[in-house]
């Protein structure tokens, strides 16, 4: 029994040690901005120009949704560096909570199991103990 509780208390401190892991994704101070960005190759459709020749015309597409709708947003090159961070984040903050969900039920089951086995401790002890005895009520007289 005490070789179960030393494991289950191990157990909680290893569980423990990835809270800090799990919550710095989501203390993080960089903007989000839940979407995709992509690079659109396309034809323009003039017969003459290069892009009929194979050298597609390229532009980056920032694809989010606001207000329920999906909005497409070609953005100006000089805006372009910090994007990629921004639409990248949203997506590691969702894994992050998602693992969050997974550690919280994980660490109840493990508390679960060492209140049982500490339960089960006490019980045993108190069986080593013999039955207590009920008391007499004190005689008046």
């Amino acid at each position: 029994m005490n070789q179960r509780l030393s494991s289950l208390r191990a157990q909680l401190l290893r569980a423990q040690q990835l809270l800090p892991q799990l919550l710095e994704v989501c203390l993080g101070r960089e903007p989000l901005l839940p979407g995709s960005l992509y690079t659109l190759r396309r034809k323009c459709g003039k017969p003459t120009c290069h892009c009929q020749r194979g050298a597609l015309h390229e532009s980056t597409v920032l694809s989010f949704r606001r207000q329920g709708k999906t909005q497409h947003f070609s953005p100006p090159p000089q805006h372009l560096p910090p994007l990629p961070t921004m639409t990248e984040h949203p997506l590691r903050c969702r894994q992050a909570r998602a693992e969050l969900v997974r550690w919280q039920r994980q660490l109840l089951q493990l508390v679960d199991d060492l209140l049982d086995a500490r339960r089960q401790l006490g019980e045993t002890a108190l069986h080593q103990l013999g039955r207590p005895r009920p008391r007499k009520p004190p005689s008046v007289g």
